[in-house]
């Protein structure tokens, strides 16, 4: 059910924010390969009818994560560039955030009125949020600095 709802707010940014839309099809990548791959679910039927417009729907069909990877549009491939197993996706989400961040901030240096500052500050904000909501689990965990390194 999680899984579902985020592909539908992922498709919802997809179809409603343009600036957004290339980070929303790489976090359905994301999710979707997830559920799929590591944890053995496949995608609800809901959420691979909405997640198929974003993927590619050879993608979403797909038997294993190298067949995944291959049939993603180039929306949603660079999430999962240079992951060979789906084992390593949570670098690949560490990375997602790190590239929000980048091209939210680049959206923000503009100097124009519109959308698109918007959008970047939502998202420089978004990944900041995940990095304290990181820290703090580290903390909790007694982790220690380096793990928290390799998420950022």
């Amino acid at each position: 059910m999680a899984t579902a709802l985020r592909v539908a707010a992922a498709a919802r940014t997809a179809e409603a924010v343009p600036p957004a839309r290339r980070w929303a099809a790489g976090r359905a990548a994301l999710l979707a390969a997830r559920d799929r791959y590591v944890t053995g679910r496949p995608l609800p039927a809901a959420a691979a009818r909405r997640a198929a417009p974003l993927l590619g729907p050879r993608a979403v069909g797909a038997a294993s994560f190298e067949e995944f990877r291959r049939h993603l549009v180039p929306d949603a491939r660079w999430a999962v560039d240079g992951v060979e197993d789906a084992a390593d996706l949570w670098r690949a989400e560490a990375r997602w955030w790190t590239v929000l961040d980048r091209d939210g901030g680049a959206l923000l240096r503009g100097t124009h009125f519109g959308l698109a500052p918007v959008v970047g500050a939502v998202a420089v904000l978004s990944a900041d949020v995940w990095r304290v909501r990181a820290a703090l689990v580290l903390a909790e965990r007694g982790g220690s600095p380096e793990a928290f390194d390799a998420l950022g």
